[in-house]
Formats: structure tokens, sequence, C-alpha cells
């Protein structure tokens, strides 16, 4: 009887340390209100899942190794200067510009170069073109990484670089890894190249962050060139085919220029965040193009960069004059970026969304149907794009400004993850992404505030008990 007793008591007390931990520390009412809720009802399982989800212990970590530094790194290793780009941004965006540079404390760069990428088949041949030509170092950050046949390609592309003399630094997610049956990390270790898991599941020592993940894709290579975007690298991305499930569509970048410092400092704050240590020649060739293009890298994460990359966003919807397109896979954003599109589309702003009609998760997909009355209600224009699964992610405002990079528009992406972007004050690249929207546009069909209230109500109850969920989706 005692034994109960004292086990009763030692449930309450976790069970309430657990919901007031909750209360003080999470940000979002509904993922505090939830694991509240769970710790309550669920006494002994409750405290322990949110002890091994819900905390995080990362902005901590961090703080012990300096990552909050990141930004000075940038300016004092790689003499990155804040040029003064104000007569070339226009000054709808010059508020915008203020509030990107004091959340990142980054400088935007000139003299850059982008290009963009529109299928996985150019996009794997300019990053192995851009591996067998490195003479210094080629730093690779990836989500997953299939030992496919795309996958082997890069395998061999790397350790033929690692005996050419060049140093190689794999950085692939714990959990990512995971995602294909044989591991790419054995291969490359065997034949000399280093290689980290970002926050593995462990049990010795146990891993208590599993569920904060590195979603970058990066590709740096001899501080000269780099590429970014949402596509990890596997054959689901090459060639993709109507008629295949499992192809995907996806965007990519290539850049060069001042820019690739700011991409470059990113990967190995990473690779010091997870204890490695890296020691290369960072100095880069300079290079001139005839129409240089204004950038600037946002890092987010859990840690000392959270919300980043909602700020950002949000500031950017509110600086929009005429236009403002929106391609993601997964669109469950926040109650401050909801107000802001219906506030964008009220004042005249033509607010478009392309998401995909099939999603991978359909749990997701769920989700953003029950809450896009709201936005249907207030006149943004969602259209769903048929066939393969988009994973493409861009987002460009009156044909000027472009946010592009890993990050989709969810909880997981911009809470939990390790995300990192590009904004870029430019015109004419945010021209040829419009046209690309434009061109997907003409194969999407238009979603209607008719078509989301005239579902059945078994499917209502569906969507909404999915939505409940998403700020853990």
């Amino acid at each position: 009887m005692f034994h109960q007793y004292v086990l009763g008591v030692f449930l309450l007390l976790a069970a309430v340390y657990s919901a007031l931990h909750a209360l003080v520390y999470k940000k979002d009412p509904r993922a505090a209100f939830g694991w509240i809720a769970v710790c309550i009802f669920l006494p002994l399982l409750g405290p322990l899942l949110y002890f091994i989800f819900g905390i995080n212990r990362v902005r901590k970590r961090a703080l012990r190794l300096n990552i909050s530094a990141q930004t000075e790194n940038i300016h004092e290793r790689h003499n990155v200067t804040s040029d003064n780009f104000d007569a070339q941004i226009p000054d709808s965006l010059k508020s915008l510009d203020k509030v990107s540079s004091r959340v990142t404390n980054l400088p935007l760069t000139g003299d850059n170069q982008l290009e963009e990428f529109f299928s996985g088949e150019k996009t794997y041949h300019e990053m192995l073109k851009a591996i067998n030509s490195a003479k210094k170092f080629i730093y690779l950050c990836v989500y997953i990484f299939k030992k496919d046949k795309i996958g082997k390609q890069f395998i061999d592309a790397l350790i033929a670089a690692k005996n050419r003399g060049v140093d190689v630094y794999v950085l692939i997610d714990g959990i990512g890894e995971h995602y294909s049956f044989r591991k790419v990390r054995r291969t490359l270790i065997k034949n000399g190249i280093k290689v980290l898991l970002f926050l593995p599941p462990k049990l010795i020592p146990f891993n208590l962050s599993i569920n904060l993940r590195n979603h970058r894709k990066l590709l740096v290579i001899d501080s000269n060139v780099s590429f970014i975007g949402g596509m990890n690298i596997s054959q689901e991305y090459y060639q993709y085919d109507e008629s295949v499930n499992t192809s995907l569509k996806d965007i990519h970048f290539k850049a060069t220029g001042p820019i690739v410092h700011q991409l470059q400092n990113v990967f190995e704050t990473d690779w010091q965040f997870i204890g490695g240590k890296i020691n290369t020649d960072s100095d880069s060739e300079t290079s001139s193009f005839n129409k240089p293009v204004i950038c600037r890298t946002i890092i987010d994460g859990p840690g000392e960069n959270l919300d980043h990359l909602s700020i950002i966003l949000l500031s950017a919807i509110n600086s929009a004059k005429h236009t403002m397109i929106l391609m993601t896979p997964y669109f469950l954003p926040n109650r401050e970026l909801v107000a802001a599109m219906q506030t964008a589309a009220l004042r005249g702003v033509n607010a478009t969304i392309i998401l995909p009609e099939q999603s991978n998760l359909n749990y997701v997909h769920w989700a953003t149907r029950h809450m896009l009355w709201e936005l249907l209600n207030n006149g943004v224009n969602v259209f769903y794009q048929s066939g393969t699964f988009s994973h493409s992610k861009l987002f460009v405002i009156d044909s000027i400004y472009s946010l592009i990079g890993s990050a989709n528009i969810d909880p997981r992406s911009l809470r939990l993850n390790y995300e990192v972007g590009l904004e870029v004050y430019d015109e004419e690249f945010a021209t040829k992404l419009n046209n690309h929207a434009q061109n997907v546009l003409q194969t999407c069909r238009r979603v209607t505030l008719e078509e989301v209230d005239s579902r059945p109500l078994p499917v209502k109850i569906r969507d909404g008990v999915a939505w409940l969920f998403s700020p853990y989706l």
C-alpha cells in the first residue's frame, strides 16, 4: 500500500512538473496545451514523452558551444563586408531589408550569381561537375542520401575527390539516414571520408533530441560555389515521371560569389555543433559578374536562430504591393502568417498559394484542408498541382524579392528543423521564378471555398482532428 502511495505521488509530481514546464517554455499555445493535456491525462507516459520529445535542449547546447557567435565568424573569418545596397533596393522593400538585417545579423552581399534548376537531372549534373572540379575541400550537408543509382554517382565522385587530396566532409541527418536501407555512411567512412550524423537516435548515450532534425541541403566547394534548395540525393528527384508514384518534382539553385562564405559558415557551425573539427583553407577566387545579384543567408533552427524565417516571411508578406506567390509541399502556417496573407489579399495583393494535390503525407494534407477556408474566404488564391508530388519551395513578392531554400511552411520547418534559405533582391531572378510558377499554374486547378465547405462531415472531422495535431506534424 505504501509503495502504491509513493508511486502515485511520484506520478502526480512528474505530471505537474512536466505540465508547468510546458506552460512556461512552450511559445505556441496549442503546443503548450497539447503537452499539458498529455502530461496530465497520461501520468506515466505523458511526462516521459514530453521529456524525450518536448524539451528543446538545443539552445543550451548552442550557448555552451558558443554557436550564437556564428554570425560574427562570418564577418571575421571570411571578411564579408556589409556594403550599402540601399540605392539598389526598392523603397517598398527597405523595411524588409532592415528586419532581415537585424534578425539574421548578417549583411547583404553583392556581386553574386544565382542559377536555378527545375529538374533533378540538371541539378545533379551541375553538382557532380562541381565536385569533380574541387581542389581544396567539399562540404556536403543533406537530409536524405540514398545509396541508389544517383547516390552511387555522388559516392564515387566524393571518393575520387578524396583520393586526389581534397578534404571531404559529409553531414547526414541522423533520422534522414534511415530513409535508405543501405547506408551511404559506411562506404564513405571506409574510403577515408569524414562523415558525421546529426543528432542520431541513440540508446547509449541516450539522445533526447531526436525530434530536432537538420533539414538543410547544402553543397559548398572551395569557398567558390555552393548549391542550396530542396533536393536530397535520391533517384526520386532525377528525371521525374508522372507515371511513377515515387518520383518527385523540386527546385535547386547554384550560387557563386561572396554569399558562398555565409553558406560555408552554416556548414562549419553545424559540424562544430555535433563535435567535429574543420581545418580548411577558406580563401576563394574573386569573381565579377555582368549582372550581380544581392542576397543574404537566413539561418533558422530551434536554438539561437528560432523564428528567423517566420519573422522574415511575415515582414515580406506585409511588404508586398502587387503579387505574392508561394509554392510549398507542406502548408501549415502559424496564425501570424495566415493573418498576413489574408491582409495582403484584402488590400489588393494578388496572393497565390500553390500546393500539391496529392501529398506523400496524407495527415498533413488533411490538416491543411481544414484551415484553407480562412484564406479562401478572404481572397487568397489557392491552387492544387496535379500529377507527381511537388516538393518544390519558392516565395516571390512583386517580381522583385525571392526567398528560396530548404524550409517548408509548417511547424516542423519553422520551429523544429534546422533550415537554411537565401533571400534575393533581384528583379531578373524573381521574374524567372515567377515565370516558372506561372507555367506550373497552367497545370493546376483552383481550389474554391465551395469545394472546401462541401466536404462530407466525416471528412471534415478527420481533417479537423489532423489539424489539432499540426503543431506536432
